[in-house]
């Protein structure tokens, strides 16, 4: 199985981020890009929560993005690198944009998008 960004379905698009995937088996496959200056962070305040509980593993395409953790930890993911996100992020956000590959477990994917999606529509 496989997909470019255009084959794939849009779930949300603004001017902050274009949200596009697809269910793969188990797994949500997205490609996600944000615009410059996008922060996802008072989005995750608000969930239930208070932080993302899905993992995901990606690969960012261009650009570079900040995720920061409950726990206080930050890192920096740049263009070319591999990523793994652990339950627990509370912090999203870029000042260059970016567009990255992501891929998550479906279901939990779903129960989060279902939750954030309210929000996103603010």
């Amino acid at each position: 199985m496989k997909s470019t960004q255009t084959d794939l379905d849009t779930i949300m698009e603004s001017e902050a981020a274009t949200l596009k995937g697809a269910q793969w088996g188990d797994m949500a496959v997205n490609f996600n890009r944000f615009a410059p200056g996008a922060d996802l962070s008072p989005i995750l305040a608000q969930v239930s929560t208070g932080s993302c509980q899905v993992p995901h593993w990606g690969y960012l395409i261009e650009g570079s993005w900040t995720v920061g953790y409950t726990d206080g930890t930050t890192e920096t993911i740049n263009a070319g690198e591999a990523f793994y996100l652990p339950p627990g992020h509370d912090r999203v956000f870029t000042e260059t944009g970016c567009l990255m590959a992501e891929f998550s477990p479906a279901a939990e994917m779903a129960a989060f998008m279902e939750e954030v999606a309210p929000l996103l529509a603010e």
